[in-house]
Protein backbone atom coordinates (compact mmCIF):
# COMPACT_ATOMS: atom_id res chain seq x y z
CA UNK A 1 0.00 0.00 0.00
CA UNK A 2 1.09 3.39 -0.25
CA UNK A 3 3.46 4.78 2.09
CA UNK A 4 1.57 7.62 3.57
CA UNK A 5 -2.36 8.27 3.86
CA UNK A 6 -4.46 8.47 0.76
CA UNK A 7 -7.08 10.86 1.26
CA UNK A 8 -10.02 11.42 -1.57
CA UNK A 9 -10.68 14.89 -2.46
CA UNK A 10 -12.51 16.96 -0.05
CA UNK A 11 -15.29 19.78 -0.20
CA UNK A 12 -13.89 23.27 0.62
CA UNK A 13 -10.75 25.63 0.82
CA UNK A 14 -8.02 23.83 -0.33
CA UNK A 15 -4.27 24.79 -1.41
CA UNK A 16 -2.07 23.57 -4.48
CA UNK A 17 1.83 24.22 -4.44
CA UNK A 18 3.49 22.62 -7.89
CA UNK A 19 6.04 20.08 -6.92
CA UNK A 20 9.28 21.95 -7.51
CA UNK A 21 8.17 24.29 -4.99
CA UNK A 22 6.33 21.71 -2.39
CA UNK A 23 10.39 19.68 -2.90
CA UNK A 24 11.96 23.58 -2.21
CA UNK A 25 9.79 24.14 1.08
CA UNK A 26 9.97 20.69 2.21
CA UNK A 27 13.73 21.04 2.22
CA UNK A 28 13.38 24.64 4.67
CA UNK A 29 11.12 23.08 6.77
CA UNK A 30 11.90 19.35 7.78
CA UNK A 31 14.31 18.70 9.65
CA UNK A 32 15.19 22.34 10.17
CA UNK A 33 11.94 23.86 11.01
CA UNK A 34 12.31 27.18 8.95
CA UNK A 35 9.48 29.56 8.24
CA UNK A 36 8.29 30.88 5.12
CA UNK A 37 5.42 32.53 3.48
CA UNK A 38 3.59 31.45 0.38
CA UNK A 39 1.87 33.63 -2.05
CA UNK A 40 -0.90 32.40 -4.21
CA UNK A 41 -3.56 33.07 -6.55
CA UNK A 42 -6.99 32.40 -6.40
CA UNK A 43 -9.60 30.13 -8.24
CA UNK A 44 -12.96 28.42 -8.38
CA UNK A 45 -12.01 24.60 -8.13
CA UNK A 46 -14.83 21.37 -8.26
CA UNK A 47 -15.66 21.12 -4.89
CA UNK A 48 -14.50 25.17 -3.51
CA UNK A 49 -12.62 27.74 -3.67
CA UNK A 50 -8.63 27.02 -4.60
CA UNK A 51 -5.61 28.77 -3.62
CA UNK A 52 -2.97 28.57 -6.26
CA UNK A 53 0.76 28.96 -4.65
CA UNK A 54 2.96 30.35 -7.01
CA UNK A 55 6.24 31.88 -5.26
CA UNK A 56 8.20 30.71 -1.74
CA UNK A 57 9.55 33.45 -0.14
CA UNK A 58 11.79 31.66 2.82
CA UNK A 59 12.81 33.53 6.37
CA UNK A 60 16.59 32.84 6.95
CA UNK A 61 18.25 32.29 10.09
CA UNK A 62 20.04 35.46 12.14
CA UNK A 63 18.34 37.50 9.52
CA UNK A 64 14.47 37.42 9.52
CA UNK A 65 13.86 36.19 12.65
CA UNK A 66 13.23 37.69 16.11
CA UNK A 67 12.70 35.92 20.09
CA UNK A 68 9.39 35.10 20.27
CA UNK A 69 7.27 36.59 23.07
CA UNK A 70 5.16 33.72 23.71
CA UNK A 71 7.20 31.02 21.35
CA UNK A 72 11.09 30.03 20.77
CA UNK A 73 11.08 32.47 18.18
CA UNK A 74 8.95 34.74 15.57
CA UNK A 75 9.43 36.51 12.03
CA UNK A 76 10.53 39.69 12.12
CA UNK A 77 8.71 42.55 11.31
CA UNK A 78 10.53 43.29 8.11
CA UNK A 79 9.94 40.08 6.95
CA UNK A 80 6.12 39.96 7.46
CA UNK A 81 6.23 43.53 6.09
CA UNK A 82 7.96 42.95 2.73
CA UNK A 83 6.03 39.64 2.34
CA UNK A 84 2.52 41.61 2.92
CA UNK A 85 3.20 44.19 0.68
CA UNK A 86 3.89 41.82 -2.20
CA UNK A 87 0.79 40.19 -1.61
CA UNK A 88 -0.82 43.38 -1.74
CA UNK A 89 0.56 44.32 -4.75
CA UNK A 90 0.10 40.99 -6.73
CA UNK A 91 -3.34 40.63 -5.14
CA UNK A 92 -2.32 37.29 -3.50
CA UNK A 93 -2.49 35.34 -0.61
CA UNK A 94 -0.20 35.75 2.15
CA UNK A 95 0.33 32.40 3.48
CA UNK A 96 2.86 32.33 6.71
CA UNK A 97 4.17 28.23 6.85
CA UNK A 98 6.15 26.51 9.77
CA UNK A 99 6.46 23.28 10.52
CA UNK A 100 5.40 20.79 13.34
CA UNK A 101 7.11 17.28 15.05
CA UNK A 102 4.90 14.47 14.05
CA UNK A 103 4.32 12.56 10.59
CA UNK A 104 0.24 12.32 9.44
CA UNK A 105 -1.40 14.35 11.67
CA UNK A 106 -1.28 17.89 13.18
CA UNK A 107 -2.61 20.65 14.43
CA UNK A 108 -1.58 24.32 15.69
CA UNK A 109 -0.92 24.65 19.06
CA UNK A 110 -2.62 27.51 20.92
CA UNK A 111 0.16 29.69 20.64
CA UNK A 112 0.01 29.67 16.92
CA UNK A 113 -3.77 30.36 16.99
CA UNK A 114 -3.52 33.37 19.76
CA UNK A 115 -0.88 34.84 17.20
CA UNK A 116 -3.30 34.13 14.04
CA UNK A 117 -5.72 36.18 16.09
CA UNK A 118 -3.43 39.17 17.21
CA UNK A 119 -1.46 39.46 13.61
CA UNK A 120 -4.50 38.17 11.13
CA UNK A 121 -7.10 41.07 11.25
CA UNK A 122 -3.96 43.41 10.52
CA UNK A 123 -2.73 41.81 7.58
CA UNK A 124 -5.85 41.09 5.70
CA UNK A 125 -6.26 45.15 6.59
CA UNK A 126 -2.84 45.79 4.90
CA UNK A 127 -3.11 43.53 1.59
CA UNK A 128 -7.04 43.38 1.42
CA UNK A 129 -6.46 39.58 0.33
CA UNK A 130 -6.67 36.32 2.27
CA UNK A 131 -4.24 35.74 4.43
CA UNK A 132 -3.50 32.51 6.92
CA UNK A 133 -1.75 30.04 8.65
CA UNK A 134 -0.27 26.62 7.21
CA UNK A 135 1.58 24.09 9.40
CA UNK A 136 2.84 21.12 7.96
CA UNK A 137 4.86 17.75 8.78
CA UNK A 138 5.90 15.67 5.89
CA UNK A 139 2.80 13.76 5.52
CA UNK A 140 -0.20 16.30 6.80
CA UNK A 141 -1.13 19.67 6.79
CA UNK A 142 -3.66 22.39 8.49
CA UNK A 143 -4.73 26.00 7.63
CA UNK A 144 -6.18 29.17 8.95
CA UNK A 145 -7.58 31.57 6.14
CA UNK A 146 -8.70 34.93 7.17
CA UNK A 147 -10.71 35.89 3.91
CA UNK A 148 -10.73 39.23 2.37
CA UNK A 149 -14.85 39.20 3.39
CA UNK A 150 -14.04 39.37 7.13
CA UNK A 151 -14.98 35.66 7.43
CA UNK A 152 -12.30 32.78 8.75
CA UNK A 153 -12.37 29.37 7.44
CA UNK A 154 -10.54 26.26 7.32
CA UNK A 155 -7.94 25.05 4.44
CA UNK A 156 -9.30 21.56 4.04
CA UNK A 157 -6.84 20.33 1.75
CA UNK A 158 -3.42 20.76 0.49
CA UNK A 159 -2.69 18.91 -2.84
CA UNK A 160 0.65 18.44 -4.11
CA UNK A 161 0.41 17.28 -7.69
CA UNK A 162 3.83 15.49 -8.83
CA UNK A 163 4.98 11.68 -9.42
CA UNK A 164 2.19 11.04 -6.92
CA UNK A 165 -0.93 12.91 -6.55
CA UNK A 166 -0.50 13.93 -2.85
CA UNK A 167 -3.67 15.44 -0.41
CA UNK A 168 -2.31 16.61 2.95
CA UNK A 169 -4.88 16.68 5.67
CA UNK A 170 -4.85 17.45 9.60
CA UNK A 171 -5.25 13.82 9.85
CA UNK A 172 -5.97 10.78 7.64
CA UNK A 173 -9.63 10.77 6.04
CA UNK A 174 -11.40 8.10 6.84
CA UNK A 175 -12.48 5.91 3.97
CA UNK A 176 -16.29 3.92 3.35
CA UNK A 177 -16.08 0.66 2.13
CA UNK A 178 -15.70 0.03 -1.60
CA UNK A 179 -18.91 -1.37 -3.75
CA UNK A 180 -18.96 -4.57 -4.39
CA UNK A 181 -17.95 -4.32 -7.94
CA UNK A 182 -14.55 -2.72 -7.44
CA UNK A 183 -13.70 -5.42 -4.71
CA UNK A 184 -10.94 -6.38 -6.95
CA UNK A 185 -9.37 -3.09 -7.71
CA UNK A 186 -9.86 -1.85 -3.95
CA UNK A 187 -7.38 -4.80 -2.83
CA UNK A 188 -4.87 -3.14 -4.81
CA UNK A 189 -5.99 0.30 -4.29
CA UNK A 190 -7.17 0.02 -0.85
CA UNK A 191 -11.10 1.40 -0.03
CA UNK A 192 -9.10 5.05 0.20
CA UNK A 193 -8.12 5.11 -2.97
CA UNK A 194 -11.51 3.66 -5.00
CA UNK A 195 -12.56 6.09 -2.71
CA UNK A 196 -10.64 8.70 -4.31
CA UNK A 197 -11.30 7.62 -7.95
CA UNK A 198 -14.65 8.15 -6.95
CA UNK A 199 -14.42 11.83 -6.42
CA UNK A 200 -12.00 12.74 -9.06
CA UNK A 201 -13.42 14.88 -11.99
CA UNK A 202 -11.29 13.92 -15.26
CA UNK A 203 -11.45 15.79 -18.76
CA UNK A 204 -10.63 13.85 -21.94
CA UNK A 205 -9.73 15.98 -24.99
CA UNK A 206 -10.22 14.17 -27.66
CA UNK A 207 -12.00 11.13 -28.26
CA UNK A 208 -11.26 9.49 -31.33
CA UNK A 209 -9.24 6.68 -31.20
CA UNK A 210 -7.42 6.94 -27.84
CA UNK A 211 -9.90 9.17 -26.48
CA UNK A 212 -12.77 6.24 -26.47
CA UNK A 213 -9.99 3.77 -25.02
CA UNK A 214 -9.58 6.47 -21.88
CA UNK A 215 -13.30 6.95 -21.59
CA UNK A 216 -14.20 3.13 -21.74
CA UNK A 217 -11.46 2.30 -19.08
CA UNK A 218 -11.95 5.75 -16.66
CA UNK A 219 -15.68 4.36 -16.63
CA UNK A 220 -14.86 1.16 -15.21
CA UNK A 221 -12.31 2.14 -13.06
CA UNK A 222 -14.82 4.33 -10.88
CA UNK A 223 -14.28 7.85 -12.01
CA UNK A 224 -16.98 10.04 -10.64
CA UNK A 225 -17.12 12.76 -13.08
CA UNK A 226 -15.93 12.93 -16.99
CA UNK A 227 -15.75 15.90 -18.29
CA UNK A 228 -16.11 14.89 -22.22
CA UNK A 229 -14.39 17.59 -25.16
CA UNK A 230 -14.04 16.74 -28.82
CA UNK A 231 -16.11 18.85 -31.49
CA UNK A 232 -16.31 15.85 -33.92
CA UNK A 233 -18.15 13.35 -35.48
CA UNK A 234 -17.90 10.14 -36.13
CA UNK A 235 -17.10 8.54 -39.77
CA UNK A 236 -17.51 5.26 -41.49
CA UNK A 237 -13.22 5.36 -41.17
CA UNK A 238 -13.26 5.49 -37.17
CA UNK A 239 -15.13 2.90 -36.62
CA UNK A 240 -12.33 0.09 -36.20
CA UNK A 241 -11.34 1.92 -33.51
CA UNK A 242 -13.87 3.28 -31.61
CA UNK A 243 -14.72 1.27 -28.68
CA UNK A 244 -18.69 0.16 -29.16
CA UNK A 245 -19.59 1.72 -31.93
CA UNK A 246 -21.64 0.38 -34.83
CA UNK A 247 -22.50 1.79 -38.24
CA UNK A 248 -25.38 3.68 -37.16
CA UNK A 249 -23.53 5.90 -35.40
CA UNK A 250 -21.88 7.40 -38.62
CA UNK A 251 -22.79 10.94 -37.65
CA UNK A 252 -23.12 11.22 -34.40
CA UNK A 253 -20.93 13.36 -32.21
CA UNK A 254 -17.86 11.52 -30.24
CA UNK A 255 -19.41 13.23 -27.21
CA UNK A 256 -22.42 11.27 -27.67
CA UNK A 257 -20.68 8.04 -27.78
CA UNK A 258 -18.13 8.58 -25.50
CA UNK A 259 -21.05 9.56 -22.73
CA UNK A 260 -23.50 6.27 -23.91
CA UNK A 261 -20.29 4.28 -23.56
CA UNK A 262 -19.37 5.54 -19.94
CA UNK A 263 -22.75 5.63 -18.75
CA UNK A 264 -23.12 2.03 -19.95
CA UNK A 265 -19.91 1.08 -18.10
CA UNK A 266 -21.00 2.51 -14.87
CA UNK A 267 -24.12 3.67 -14.80
CA UNK A 268 -23.88 6.19 -11.92
CA UNK A 269 -21.10 8.15 -13.37
CA UNK A 270 -21.64 12.04 -13.67
CA UNK A 271 -20.81 13.15 -17.56
CA UNK A 272 -20.26 16.86 -18.66
CA UNK A 273 -20.17 16.57 -22.67
CA UNK A 274 -18.74 19.49 -24.43
CA UNK A 275 -18.98 19.22 -28.29
CA UNK A 276 -16.98 22.00 -29.25
CA UNK A 277 -12.81 22.66 -29.48
CA UNK A 278 -11.17 23.06 -26.67
CA UNK A 279 -10.44 26.44 -26.60
CA UNK A 280 -14.42 27.93 -26.62
CA UNK A 281 -14.68 29.86 -23.26
CA UNK A 282 -17.32 27.83 -21.56
CA UNK A 283 -15.23 24.43 -22.42
CA UNK A 284 -12.17 26.11 -21.06
CA UNK A 285 -14.45 26.75 -17.66
CA UNK A 286 -15.17 23.32 -17.27
CA UNK A 287 -11.70 22.11 -18.06
CA UNK A 288 -10.29 24.61 -15.20
CA UNK A 289 -12.70 22.65 -12.70
CA UNK A 290 -10.75 19.67 -12.92
CA UNK A 291 -8.43 17.15 -11.06
CA UNK A 292 -6.55 16.16 -13.70
CA UNK A 293 -6.48 16.32 -18.11
CA UNK A 294 -6.10 13.48 -20.49
CA UNK A 295 -4.85 15.21 -23.73
CA UNK A 296 -5.74 12.52 -26.73
CA UNK A 297 -6.10 14.98 -29.28
CA UNK A 298 -3.11 16.00 -31.30
CA UNK A 299 -4.04 19.49 -33.11
CA UNK A 300 -1.65 22.68 -32.10
CA UNK A 301 -4.65 24.52 -30.66
CA UNK A 302 -5.51 21.63 -28.22
CA UNK A 303 -1.83 20.63 -27.09
CA UNK A 304 -1.31 25.02 -26.55
CA UNK A 305 -4.79 25.45 -24.58
CA UNK A 306 -4.45 22.35 -22.62
CA UNK A 307 -0.88 23.40 -21.56
CA UNK A 308 -1.93 26.80 -20.46
CA UNK A 309 -4.82 24.88 -18.43
CA UNK A 310 -2.30 22.96 -16.80
CA UNK A 311 0.61 25.42 -16.27
CA UNK A 312 -2.47 28.27 -14.80
CA UNK A 313 -4.60 26.11 -12.88
CA UNK A 314 -1.92 23.73 -11.57
CA UNK A 315 -3.87 20.56 -12.88
CA UNK A 316 -1.37 17.65 -13.42
CA UNK A 317 -2.38 15.48 -16.93
CA UNK A 318 -0.85 13.26 -19.79
CA UNK A 319 -0.44 13.43 -23.23
CA UNK A 320 -0.89 10.45 -25.45
CA UNK A 321 -0.17 9.84 -28.32
CA UNK A 322 0.76 7.43 -31.10
CA UNK A 323 3.05 7.98 -34.56
CA UNK A 324 3.12 5.70 -36.95
CA UNK A 325 5.41 7.11 -39.95
CA UNK A 326 4.87 5.91 -43.33
CA UNK A 327 6.39 7.17 -46.61
CA UNK A 328 5.20 7.87 -50.04
CA UNK A 329 6.60 4.42 -51.04
CA UNK A 330 4.87 2.72 -47.97
CA UNK A 331 7.69 1.65 -46.00
CA UNK A 332 6.82 1.62 -42.57
CA UNK A 333 9.00 3.41 -39.76
CA UNK A 334 9.52 3.30 -36.47
CA UNK A 335 6.64 3.43 -35.05
CA UNK A 336 6.02 4.46 -30.95
CA UNK A 337 3.20 5.57 -28.89
CA UNK A 338 4.37 8.61 -26.31
CA UNK A 339 2.74 8.87 -22.59
CA UNK A 340 4.12 12.07 -21.24
CA UNK A 341 3.66 13.43 -18.21
CA UNK A 342 2.07 17.13 -17.65
CA UNK A 343 3.02 18.82 -14.21
CA UNK A 344 2.60 22.53 -13.06
CA UNK A 345 5.63 24.47 -13.08
CA UNK A 346 8.01 21.79 -14.85
CA UNK A 347 9.09 20.89 -18.40
CA UNK A 348 5.77 21.78 -20.38
CA UNK A 349 5.03 21.08 -24.00
CA UNK A 350 5.55 24.33 -25.24
CA UNK A 351 9.57 23.62 -23.72
CA UNK A 352 9.86 19.77 -25.25
CA UNK A 353 8.94 21.26 -28.77
CA UNK A 354 5.70 19.43 -29.06
CA UNK A 355 3.61 22.48 -30.18
CA UNK A 356 4.05 23.83 -33.49
CA UNK A 357 3.69 27.64 -33.41
CA UNK A 358 2.39 28.13 -37.10
CA UNK A 359 0.21 25.01 -37.36
CA UNK A 360 -1.20 26.80 -34.26
CA UNK A 361 -1.82 30.02 -35.53
CA UNK A 362 -3.50 28.19 -38.71
CA UNK A 363 -5.31 26.45 -36.14
CA UNK A 364 -7.13 29.02 -34.33
CA UNK A 365 -9.43 30.20 -37.31
CA UNK A 366 -12.24 29.52 -38.65
CA UNK A 367 -12.58 25.80 -40.03
CA UNK A 368 -12.84 26.85 -43.58
CA UNK A 369 -10.24 29.31 -43.42
CA UNK A 370 -7.80 26.65 -41.62
CA UNK A 371 -8.25 24.28 -44.67
CA UNK A 372 -7.31 26.75 -46.81
CA UNK A 373 -4.48 27.57 -44.88
CA UNK A 374 -2.87 24.32 -45.59
CA UNK A 375 -1.01 24.55 -48.78
CA UNK A 376 -0.77 21.00 -48.71
CA UNK A 377 -4.01 18.73 -48.68
CA UNK A 378 -4.05 16.61 -45.51
CA UNK A 379 -3.01 13.01 -45.63
CA UNK A 380 -5.19 10.65 -42.80
CA UNK A 381 -2.22 9.39 -40.28
CA UNK A 382 -2.55 5.19 -39.90
CA UNK A 383 -4.22 4.49 -36.34
CA UNK A 384 -4.36 1.08 -35.05
CA UNK A 385 -6.33 0.58 -32.23
CA UNK A 386 -3.89 -1.90 -30.45
CA UNK A 387 -1.21 1.14 -30.63
CA UNK A 388 -4.18 2.95 -29.12
CA UNK A 389 -4.57 0.99 -26.74
CA UNK A 390 -1.06 0.23 -25.12
CA UNK A 391 -0.53 4.28 -25.16
CA UNK A 392 -4.32 4.38 -23.13
CA UNK A 393 -3.33 1.77 -21.03
CA UNK A 394 0.43 3.44 -20.25
CA UNK A 395 -1.27 6.93 -19.50
CA UNK A 396 -4.26 4.94 -17.25
CA UNK A 397 -1.80 3.29 -15.19
CA UNK A 398 0.29 6.19 -14.61
CA UNK A 399 -3.48 8.15 -13.44
CA UNK A 400 -4.47 5.03 -10.99
CA UNK A 401 -1.17 4.78 -9.45
CA UNK A 402 -0.67 8.10 -8.86
CA UNK A 403 -3.75 9.24 -7.75
CA UNK A 404 -3.39 6.61 -4.80
CA UNK A 405 -0.01 7.54 -3.82
CA UNK A 406 1.41 4.38 -5.27
CA UNK A 407 4.12 5.02 -7.22
CA UNK A 408 7.67 4.23 -5.65
CA UNK A 409 8.91 7.98 -6.58
CA UNK A 410 7.36 11.05 -6.02
CA UNK A 411 9.85 13.06 -8.37
CA UNK A 412 9.46 10.48 -11.39
CA UNK A 413 7.43 11.91 -14.50
CA UNK A 414 9.59 11.05 -17.15
CA UNK A 415 7.84 10.48 -20.63
CA UNK A 416 7.25 6.66 -21.43
CA UNK A 417 8.15 6.28 -24.93
CA UNK A 418 7.05 2.80 -26.17
CA UNK A 419 8.56 1.19 -29.69
CA UNK A 420 6.56 -1.90 -30.39
CA UNK A 421 8.48 -3.24 -33.11
CA UNK A 422 11.90 -3.00 -31.24
CA UNK A 423 10.04 -3.79 -28.29
CA UNK A 424 11.95 -1.39 -26.47
CA UNK A 425 10.69 1.27 -23.71
CA UNK A 426 12.48 4.45 -23.31
CA UNK A 427 12.02 6.50 -20.41
CA UNK A 428 12.44 10.55 -21.49
CA UNK A 429 12.93 12.98 -18.30
CA UNK A 430 11.00 16.17 -19.63
CA UNK A 431 13.39 19.11 -20.64
CA UNK A 432 12.14 22.86 -19.47
CA UNK A 433 13.61 26.21 -20.88
CA UNK A 434 15.30 28.70 -18.63
CA UNK A 435 12.69 31.42 -19.71
CA UNK A 436 9.14 29.72 -20.56
CA UNK A 437 6.85 32.09 -20.51
CA UNK A 438 3.94 29.32 -19.51
CA UNK A 439 6.11 26.70 -16.78
CA UNK A 440 8.75 29.22 -15.40
CA UNK A 441 8.34 32.69 -13.18
CA UNK A 442 11.61 34.15 -14.74
CA UNK A 443 9.77 33.75 -17.74
CA UNK A 444 6.62 35.42 -16.91
CA UNK A 445 8.48 38.05 -15.29
CA UNK A 446 10.63 38.32 -18.18
CA UNK A 447 8.05 39.05 -20.22
CA UNK A 448 6.28 41.87 -18.45
CA UNK A 449 4.05 39.91 -16.28
CA UNK A 450 3.88 40.05 -12.87
CA UNK A 451 5.08 36.80 -11.13
CA UNK A 452 2.01 34.29 -10.75
CA UNK A 453 0.31 36.46 -13.66
CA UNK A 454 -0.34 32.86 -15.25
CA UNK A 455 -2.60 31.38 -12.20
CA UNK A 456 -4.31 34.07 -11.25
CA UNK A 457 -7.77 34.57 -12.53
CA UNK A 458 -9.91 37.43 -12.84
CA UNK A 459 -12.25 38.11 -9.92
CA UNK A 460 -15.19 36.53 -11.93
CA UNK A 461 -12.88 33.29 -11.71
CA UNK A 462 -12.77 33.20 -15.94
CA UNK A 463 -9.50 32.02 -16.83
CA UNK A 464 -6.53 34.89 -18.27
CA UNK A 465 -4.26 33.53 -20.59
CA UNK A 466 -1.87 36.22 -21.49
Amino acid sequence: MARRPVNSPAEGWSLTIPHRLWTELSAHLFPSGGGAVLLAGHAQGARGPRLLAYDLITAVNDTDYIPGEYGHHALAPSFVRDAAVRARDESAAYLAVHAHAGLDRVRFSSIDTASHERGYPALRQITGQTVGGLVFTPHAAAGDLWLADGSRVPLTETVIPGGNLLRLRPCPATATSARLEHDRQARLLGDAGQETLNRLRVAVVGLGGVGSVLVEELARLGVGTLVLIDDDTVEATNLPRLVAAGKEDIGRLKTDLAARNAQRANPSIRLISKATRVEHPETLKELALCDWIFLAADSASARHWVNATVQQFLIPGVQVGVKIPVDSAGCVGQIHTATRIMLPGDGCLWCNRLIDATQLAIDMHPKAERAAARYVPGVPSPSVITLNTVAAAEALNHFVLAATGLHDDDHDHAAVIHRPRTRQRDLQDPRQDANCRWCTPAGRLGRGGQRGSLIRPCSNQKPVWR
